[in-house]
Parts: C-alpha cells; structure tokens; sequence
C-alpha cells in the first residue's frame, strides 16, 4: 500500500543521547552564571573605587576653604553620574544573563524533540565501540585464590 503517511514507529535512542541535552543545559546555565557573578563583582569593585575617590578627594577639599563650595557640587553631579552608570551596567548584565539563560533552554528543547537548531554534540564525539566487561573466570580477569 502507497501512501503518503509517515510512520510513527518509536525510534530507539541511545540513553546517553537522552541525558546529553540536559547536561549541556545546565553547562550553558552555569557558564552564564559565572559569567554574570563575575562582571557584577567586577561592577563592584569600579564603584566602589570612584565612591573612595569621591570621599578623598572632598575629605581633601574640606581642608581649602576657598575652593570647597564650588569643588563640592562638582564631586555630587560626578558621584550622581557614578551611581547611574553602575545602576545601567547591572541592567545590562542581569539581561545578558536572563539572555543566555533563555538561550540555553531554547537549545536544550530543540535539542530534545530534534527540531533543529545546532548538532547534538554527541553525534560530533568520535565513535567508540562499547566494550563489554570481561567475565568472572575470564583469563584478563585475575582473582585472588589463583595466585
């Protein structure tokens, strides 16, 4: 009989193709995430080093009289601009993370039910031959009563 019926016969997958996508989703969520703690702390660290800067230099100003008042509002609009700045990079990286994070889940669903998208990284992995473990008694295996 002819026709233009697919077949829904159950193809037989093998298990590890069946872990491989969630492994290399929660590779990809961790990836991310490092990468998000790490320029956050990096964020950080550029803050908090131009809010000390700022401290210093009005605690150095306080000593001059003269140059204080003009100086010192100076020091407010750089530190309002220091804290705008630093509250859009922490925007910036918390949507490359939620980015990456949706990005991952895509990959793995498509992965999953083959609906393209990239190669399934264990159909780029060289073939090994799976070798079967050698039976008890076997001459490669040695016990130690025969000793």
């Amino acid at each position: 009989m002819i026709s233009d019926e697919t077949t829904t016969m159950f193809v037989f997958r093998n298990p590890a193709e069946l872990g491989l996508h969630y492994t290399e989703l929660f590779g990809r969520l961790s990836l991310a995430h490092a990468d998000a703690t790490q320029r956050l702390q990096y964020l950080a660290c550029r803050l908090s080093m131009g809010v000390m800067e700022n401290s210093l230099r009005q605690s150095i100003l306080r000593r001059d009289q003269a140059f204080y008042a003009a100086d010192c509002v100076e020091l407010e609009d750089r530190l309002g601009v220091l804290f705008d700045a630093g509250a859009e990079g922490c925007v910036t990286i918390l949507r490359s993370y939620i980015e990456d994070f949706t990005n991952a889940h895509i990959r793995c669903l498509e992965a999953a039910f083959e609906t393209g998208g990239e190669a399934q990284p264990l159909r780029l992995l060289s073939f090994v031959a799976p070798r079967a473990l050698p039976l008890p008694g076997h001459a490669a295996v040695r016990s130690g009563a025969r000793r």
